[in-house]
């Protein structure tokens, strides 16, 4: 009975082997099978996608020449950018100099008119109005000497004048 019982336990494992063998086969037949009618699928768009990706690589041959373009454009641009800057920056620097030096001559200058018309002043001060108030004074003695001896005598206190009153 021992060997029956291995017999038919023997039996059923093979089966049960032999039905997933059986399934296997079949499985793999249905992935044959769409595999197949995928590749049918597929088969008539790989020319068209090879045509789209000749295209993007023209695309990108035209594109990476332009950027190469534009690029080499922009550092020409920027080059005379900064070529213009520092001629900007050295006429900057020289009219700066100029104006620096011409201002400080404008005022060595004007410094130089101040003291001659100081010294003008001071001529015509020393030489026109000295002698003015000096002949101020002296015409004023002569007239005060000529209105005392016009009069004679002292004047009283009724007829003193406003000078006159304060020395009093």
């Amino acid at each position: 009975m021992q060997s029956d019982a291995a017999f038919y336990l023997m039996a059923g494992a093979v089966s049960i082997s032999s039905i997933a063998l059986l399934m296997n086969a079949l499985a793999s037949l249905g992935i044959y099978r769409t595999v197949k009618k995928l590749q049918q699928d597929v088969s008539p768009l790989i020319p068209e996608a090879k045509e789209t990706l000749a295209q993007a690589q023209k695309v990108m041959t035209e594109a990476t020449r332009d950027v190469k373009e534009i690029t080499t454009q922009a550092r020409d641009i920027m080059q005379a950018i900064d070529s213009q800057l520092t001629h900007l920056d050295n006429a900057r620097q020289e009219l700066s100099t100029h104006l620096r030096i011409q201002g400080e001559r404008v005022e060595l200058v004007v410094e130089d008119v101040l003291m001659r018309v100081q010294d003008v002043v001071s001529v015509v001060h020393g030489g026109v109005l000295r002698p003015v108030r000096e002949v101020s004074g002296v015409v004023a003695g002569v007239k005060a000497a000529v209105q005392t001896f016009l009069r004679g005598r002292r004047p009283t206190v009724d007829r003193a004048t406003h000078d006159e009153e304060m020395f009093i």
